[in-house]
């Protein structure tokens, strides 16, 4: 790999990791958030500007939020050499 690529892929590698570990981080609130709500069953949250007290819309909304800490980890966490790959496809493409 020439060296110009190289630096381009420890970047972009570089802030997968970091917004791996923001999606640990800010995924993990809002799971928080959201498991509480739908175990209190007076919370209400809000879908499209309209508050709802629904016992279905809250489980489904502490679902979608569990994907953050997921696809953060994925991230954090993946061998280097497959996040290389993955970057230097990326980078060739819009170049």
């Amino acid at each position: 790999m020439e060296e110009d690529l190289k630096k381009k892929v420890d970047i972009v590698v570089g802030l997968s990791r970091l917004a791996g570990g923001t999606l640990i981080l800010v995924g993990s609130i809002l799971v928080f958030v959201f498991t509480q709500a739908a175990l209190d069953p007076n919370a209400s949250i809000e879908i499209n500007g309209v508050p709802t007290k629904d016992q279905t819309d809250k489980i489904v909304a502490a679902i979608f939020t569990a994907l953050f800490p997921i696809i953060g980890l994925c991230l954090s966490f993946a061998p280097a050499k497959l996040l290389d790959k993955w970057a230097a496809k990326i980078i060739a493409r819009l170049s």
